[in-house]
């Protein structure tokens, strides 16, 4: 299949999401109410930490308010469920129908999975600048820290999905995906640095963490907010699509993986 083949599949893909989310857009407004409840929550945490203690490493309660918001939008934009329905494909064996057609059945998948994100991203995206800007005492980013976020964003969406899928299709080697999915969502949580800043972490830790995608997927956007020296955001920044990238290509790779798989009958 050639590029612009590929390119048409994926832009067919992404308006079959976009339509599909739009016809279900009550749950813009149940992610929302969830998202402000954590938000409040983690707010109110985050704003109890002495003054001194977030001096330590040069942050203000709002910028880490911001960071905490950024990296639980990009959660909320990526459907978690996403694998359930690669799974199910497999076990229903509606893979097979996918193999017959001219065109990868992840790459399907994850346009459709990219229209709905694109839905809930804009659908969300001004309720959450208005409540966070309110939450945190005002918008502290400069305008290329705006820009540097609305560009981290899709990246970090990009990688969401793509594990997502290969999460969902481990079901042809584990019977089921759940605990693939377990170990993503807690590897997501603790390396990804979901709810502080990498600079709280051991210099062990860090070493570790960047040797992984999941400060790409997570950290990386929410950084932004942080207002970091140029040079460390723009080398996370360089990591982010290095690993996106290397999503790309190993999410191409697989799809052989399982297709020989299926074709050797040791599948479903």
């Amino acid at each position: 299949m050639g590029f612009s083949h590929s390119v048409r599949v994926f832009r067919a893909g992404v308006a079959l999401g976009i339509k599909q989310a739009w016809q279900e857009k009550i749950t813009i407004l149940g992610s929302l109410i969830i998202y402000g409840t954590i938000m409040l929550l983690y707010g109110g945490v985050i704003k109890m930490i002495p003054d001194a203690d977030l001096a330590k490493h040069g942050y203000s309660h709002s910028q880490m308010i911001w960071y905490l918001a950024i990296t639980e939008y990009v959660l909320f934009i990526c459907a978690s469920w996403g694998f359930k329905e690669v799974q199910n494909d497999f076990q229903s064996e509606q893979i097979y129908l996918s193999l017959l057609r001219p065109y990868r059945a992840s790459l399907v998948r994850i346009s459709v999975w990219a229209g709905e994100a694109l839905v809930r991203a804009a659908g969300m995206f001004v309720p959450v600048m208005l409540f966070i800007t309110w939450l945190a005492g005002g918008l502290q980013m400069s305008a290329l820290q705006v820009i540097g976020m609305l560009l981290s964003i899709p990246l970090s969406a990009v990688m969401m999905l793509a594990g997502l899928y290969i999460i969902g299709a481990s079901c042809l080697w584990f019977v089921q995906s759940e605990p693939a999915y377990w170990i993503w969502n807690k590897s997501i949580f603790l390396l990804g640095a979901l709810l502080w800043p990498m600079a709280y972490y051991p210099v062990m830790m860090q070493n570790i963490m960047w040797s992984t995608p999941f400060p790409a997927i997570l950290a990386q956007a929410g950084e932004w907010a942080l207002d970091p020296s140029l040079t460390r955001i723009l080398l996370g920044f360089v990591h982010q699509l290095f690993w996106c990238l290397v999503a790309v290509f190993v999410l191409r790779w697989f799809d052989g993986v399982v297709l020989r798989k299926i074709q050797s009958g040791e599948g479903v």
